[in-house]
């Protein structure tokens, strides 16, 4: 009778168990595809009437999660930057990619995993009207570069504005814009780190001599380096492109802010 008993309890918890493993696979995917809903960085009013629309692209990702409780993660940024990369393979020039959409394909139960699909619209930034101060550092962005190579590994040494928060906001936007094109951008942390070990002085702005020394010594093959020069609705933006083997000027753009 006890063993009856306990081989019963045995099969109830099994059975128990095994609901909970389906419950986990159920509302794992539930969670999974709940949280990939939506469109992403949808086309703007302006990139609908004058962007060029190249085309579609997929790409595959496999998730795993950090431990056997918890789903995997997958998160807009994670996609885009996939998704992007299928895009810059398959494209060349200033791309973007708009209306990325996320779709869970499989989760595995047992070992917390996921496979997810990405698409979306790969457009030419190239001649898009952009206005502002972000259709002005777009077109600069694209100026300055317009003899990089594919194989160009970008360092910002410096942008000098009126405030730090105008400084901050230009050199991100541009290693964004810069990213976004494809080329590798060196971490500013870095640059910083070089300055101050190579005691290269506190100054934010250095001549075209040094600005290509740090950018060697971190690994870059081109420079940037750039001002807000006017005031109110004369400001410029300039931007300096050194080559960091020979110094010598390789792009130029001035844009008004």
């Amino acid at each position: 009778m006890k063993r009856f008993v306990s081989g019963m309890v045995l099969v109830g918890l099994i059975g128990l168990v095994g609901s909970c493993a389906s419950m986990a696979r159920a509302d794992g995917t539930r969670q999974l595809t709940n949280q990939t809903q939506g469109t992403y960085k949808p086309l703007t009013a302006n990139e609908r009437t004058n962007a060029k629309i190249l085309g579609e692209v997929t790409t595959k990702v496999h998730k795993a999660a950090p431990n056997l409780i918890a789903l995997p993660t997958f998160t807009f940024e994670e996609a885009y930057e996939a998704i992007l990369q299928e895009a810059h393979s398959q494209h060349s020039g200033n791309i973007d990619v708009r209306d990325i959409t996320i779709t869970v394909d499989r989760y595995y139960e047992w070992t917390h995993e996921a496979d997810f699909t990405v698409k979306g619209k790969v457009i030419s930034l190239s001649g898009t009207a952009a206005s502002g101060v972000e259709g002005a550092l777009a077109r600069a962005a694209e100026e300055v570069s317009e003899k990089f190579t594919v194989r160009s590994r970008i360092a910002i040494v410096y942008i000098t504005a009126q405030d730090r928060s105008q400084t901050d906001f230009i050199a991100g936007e541009l290693e964004h814009i810069l990213r976004r094109q494809g080329f590798v951008i060196i971490d500013r942390s870095e640059l910083e780190r070089i300055r101050t070990e190579q005691q290269f002085g506190t100054s934010l702005e250095v001549d075209d001599s040094t600005a290509a020394r740090i950018g060697h010594i971190a690994g870059a093959s081109v420079v940037i380096t750039g001002r807000v020069d006017g005031e109110g609705n004369l400001r410029r933006l300039r931007l300096r492109a050194l080559d960091t083997t020979t110094g010598q000027v390789v792009g130029t753009a001035s844009e008004r802010l």
